[in-house]
């Protein structure tokens, strides 16, 4: 079992590791930081700690795709997994942490040879069960898993440039 945290992001529903999340916080103003590239939305205070808060939809190259929330959530990592830097990312919605089996994880063949860095390590296919008139239906969706790793790694590289 894997536990993942899914949340939506452009009308797409997207999951990541959840050791990599120090907490969830609901919108709070930003402070945009001069000069510096689009993925980057600026900084906010967090219980008095300033945090640099990535657009994450910038960076992994998904803007104008779908629509935009007014509820913005920001998703803060864990400081190992942040190089020990405070930094999050907005989401549009953050729904919640499923156990995910193995096989219903479909990753993605990243063999570091397309020309394109992709930050999606597979698929996970989710089982939703509805109560409907006629009983239980079941549905499938599918939830696009990011690697937070090579997120993270890529971050700090563009900004060591």
């Amino acid at each position: 079992m894997t536990k993942v945290l899914e949340f939506k992001l452009g009308g797409n529903y997207y999951a990541m590791d959840i050791h990599f999340t120090r907490e969830i916080v609901e919108s709070l103003p930003i402070t945009p930081i001069p000069r510096t590239p689009g993925y980057i939305a600026g900084m906010t205070n967090i219980r008095g700690e300033i945090t640099t808060i990535i657009a994450i939809d910038e960076l992994i190259g998904i803007t104008g795709l779908g629509e935009k929330s007014a509820s913005e959530n920001f998703i803060i990592f864990v400081p190992q997994a942040a190089r020990g830097d405070n930094i999050g990312m907005m989401v549009d919605e953050v729904y919640s942490v499923l156990d995910v089996d193995e096989e219903d994880i479909e990753y993605s063949l990243n063999d570091g040879n397309t020309a394109k860095k992709t930050f999606i390590k597979g698929v996970i296919r989710i089982q939703d069960s509805h109560e409907g008139k006629d009983g239980t239906t079941v549905s499938q969706r599918l939830v696009l898993y990011l690697d937070i790793d090579k997120l993270i790694a890529d971050l700090f590289e563009k900004a060591s440039r």
